[in-house]
């Protein structure tokens, strides 16, 4: 499945060890990929954060979604990823956190590390049990008025991401968006 992720930064495979400092980390610890190259263009400009001399696209490769490899974020989670998560936890997934992708993953968290509040350590828990599981991803709508459009995805696992092509790109302001304004392919 060919997606999209811009960065300020030039790298030549993904890390997480930053997480979270970019855009954070609303839809859980992951690598943030996009369907749709504009979104990923946009998002190569850090939010709250002075602009950027530098901005790249890259062009990635991940295993293709399944029902069985992956949780939306405001969907019913599939039975046989809730089947999975109660062997591994020992314990019953609570009915109002199995219509929700996002509650379900916040609730594995929360019951790993004993915390209410979740957080960077909860959601990397969350993030290493499902990847454990084989439950690679999170995924989202790009807009929530089309919850069937292009998607967004979080990678649980950075080395589950291969860069395929990497871009220089230019990018300018426009009715309140970062846009392409030049490209320049890079090797890798």
């Amino acid at each position: 499945m060919k997606l999209f992720h811009g960065s300020p930064y030039l790298f030549d495979h993904f890390d997480l060890s930053g997480a979270g400092e970019g855009t954070g980390i609303k839809f859980g610890l992951g690598v943030y990929l996009t369907e749709v190259e504009a979104s990923a263009v946009h998002y190569s400009q850090p939010r709250n954060v002075e602009f950027m001399p530098d901005h790249y696209l890259y062009t990635v490769e991940i295993a293709d979604l399944t029902d069985d490899n992956h949780i939306v974020s405001a969907k019913p989670v599939a039975e046989s990823i809730i089947a999975r998560v109660e062997q591994a936890l020992n314990t019953v997934v609570p009915a109002d956190k199995r219509s929700a992708g996002k509650e379900f993953r916040k609730w594995i968290g929360s019951t790993l590390t004993g915390s209410k509040k979740v957080g960077l350590e909860e959601e990397r828990r969350a993030a290493e049990l499902l990847d454990s599981l084989g439950v690679l991803y999170n995924v989202w709508p790009t807009a929530q008025t089309k919850p069937d459009g292009p998607k967004n995805i979080a990678v649980f696992n950075a080395a589950r991401v291969t860069i395929v092509k990497r871009e220089r790109i230019e990018i300018e302001f426009v009715h309140k968006k970062w846009i392409l304004k030049n490209r320049e392919q890079s090797s890798l």
